[in-house]
């Protein structure tokens, strides 16, 4: 498994995503933010091999007016 960490994997959870596909760690994932236009993309790590994941869950910036 060369550099998984470097490329951002399309993913489409269905009732549950917490095995990673790359590695097969079973016990979930820690998450990263990466700033948008419109708040925040939510990109899932797995803390076993380092390969991230992105669901299309997006959250706002939490900024006040």
């Amino acid at each position: 498994m060369a550099d998984v960490w470097q490329e951002i994997r399309a993913v489409t959870p269905g009732e549950e995503f917490r095995i990673c596909p790359a590695c097969g760690y079973k016990l979930g994932f820690h998450t990263s933010l990466f700033r948008t236009e419109g708040g925040f993309l939510v990109i899932l790590i797995c803390p076993e091999c380092g390969a991230r994941y992105d669901t299309g869950w997006t959250v706002p910036d939490g900024r006040r007016a």
